[in-house]
């Protein structure tokens, strides 16, 4: 019967499956493949059978014991005469050596070119990283930059390893040296090398007058890299334009949201003095009422005590000058509250031109309540920035860079006169330059970095 798990493939270590089965692509389905195990900086062994190296929770045929209908082989491909061409390209540097050989392998695919350059592209291909600011240093075709900070590869043992390997297997081979190619002793050493009778060493002369094939084919290649320029500068253009056109609408927001906060702010500065101003309004009228409620009570005492002394006057005529002390006492009382009055009057005028006094606890939650729309009991985050947002203007053109400190931190671009910045952190004293650094980000395209400030 027919697995389950027919046109699937699976990977087992040491008889443990690693991944469930997996199915084939439709374009492969039906076809012969061919095993093949690619690990790097790892020693793999591989067993094709024919029994397994640990059991399988099923049963099948290793490759090695698979039955000849089940199999294909395919012979390896031998030139006619039994032997392997081994170029040797002979031309002048910057004469367009490297495209006539671009031009040759597009129509002799067969051949394998062996040269500096194929060396780094094959590095390349198999994921070895190279420092991104070695591309564009690349030197010339013929002898590359390798600037891998790898030794093996730096030191060029890896050239020696092709050496070494290329005689063993016969192949056609084009060996694009074009400095070694040029002189006789270079040239004997690459020779002896494919010495064997399996090999046939040609020199393929490229000079003189191009033919009009390889005319148009260059014309067109230069044609698609000034394309391709073209295209880049557009995209990069096209790319600036819409990073400008975000930039302005997130700092059109921004303004939006620094000057709803600043309405809500002053709506609530307004408020509050109006709360404060009738406070002290209702605080002066009851000062007022209750003074001239005690002018009253004292007048009527003055009064009571005049009429007593009239009374006594009429009654002993010796007792005048007894009297005077308490009709002294009467006018004093009845002046007195005269006094207190023109006191509170004067304290009432001095704290008028006091500065006013800030804005106590329940004001202040009066006034995030404005901020709070929701009436969740908090302000969000993009709120409270938006009200205590501290904004510079840069009116000289200084670096923006990574770290604080000045010497080791690394220039991420530079601010331009006009140009405006949030502070996100600072000022910090930088102690080894003696200047005042602040951490910002730039509102025209959110780069984030230090700066100095004066």
């Amino acid at each position: 019967p027919k697995s389950q798990n027919a046109n699937t493939f699976s990977v087992f270590r040491n008889g443990a499956r690693l991944t469930q089965p997996s199915p084939l692509p439709e374009t492969l389905q039906g076809k012969t493949l061919f095993p093949h195990v690619a690990f790097r900086n790892v020693s793999v062994q591989v067993n094709f059978g024919p029994e397994p190296m640990a059991p399988l929770p099923f049963s099948c045929r290793m490759a090695g014991a698979a039955a000849q209908p089940d199999t294909e082989t395919l012979p390896a491909p031998e030139p006619k005469d039994g032997k392997y061409e081994v170029l040797f390209p002979v031309g002048y540097p910057d004469e367009g050596t490297f495209e006539w050989l671009d031009g040759f392998l597009a129509k002799n695919p067969h051949y394998t070119e062996l040269s500096d350059r194929k060396i780094i592209e094959w590095a390349v291909a198999s994921g070895v990283w190279r420092s991104k600011q070695q591309w564009g240093k690349e030197g010339s075709n013929d002898k590359p930059r390798y600037d891998f900070g790898l030794q093996p590869m730096d030191d060029f043992s890896v050239r020696g390893v092709l050496e070494a390997v290329t005689p063993v297997f016969p192949r056609h081979y084009v060996v694009m040296e074009v400095r070694g190619n040029l002189l006789p002793n270079e040239r004997e050493k690459v020779l002896k090398r494919f010495s064997a009778s399996c090999f046939k060493r040609t020199a393929r002369v490229v000079m003189g007058e191009p033919p009009e094939e390889f005319k148009v084919s260059q014309h067109e290649r230069l044609r698609k890299a000034k394309q391709q320029k073209a295209d880049q500068a557009w995209k990069a253009k096209k790319a600036e334009k819409e990073r400008k056109k975000q930039a302005a609408e997130r700092a059109k927001k921004l303004a939006e949201q620094r000057k709803e906060a600043q309405e809500k702010r002053q709506k609530v500065i307004e408020e509050a003095k109006k709360k404060r101003a009738e406070a002290e309004a209702k605080k002066k009228a009851e000062a007022e009422a209750k003074k001239k409620a005690e002018g009253g009570e004292a007048g009527e005492k003055v009064a009571e005590g005049e009429a007593k002394a009239d009374e006594g006057g009429e009654k002993k005529a010796e007792e005048p000058k007894a009297e005077e002390p308490k009709a002294e006492e009467a006018k004093a009382e009845a002046e007195e509250p005269k006094k207190m009055e023109v006191d509170e009057g004067a304290k009432g005028e001095g704290e008028e031109k006091k500065a006013e006094p800030l804005p106590e606890g329940a004001e202040l939650q009066r006034a995030f309540a404005v901020f709070d729309e929701d009436k969740a009991g908090a302000v969000s985050k993009a709120v409270l920035e938006a009200i205590l947002i501290v904004l510079m203007k840069v009116v000289k053109d200084v670096a923006l860079t990574q770290g604080m400190g000045i010497k080791d931190g690394k220039t991420v671009r530079r601010l331009e006169v006009g140009e405006v910045v949030q502070v996100l952190e600072g000022p910090v004293k930088e102690e080894t330059m003696d200047v005042l650094r602040v951490r910002v980000k730039a509102l025209q395209d959110d780069v984030e970095g230090w700066t100095t400030v004066t």
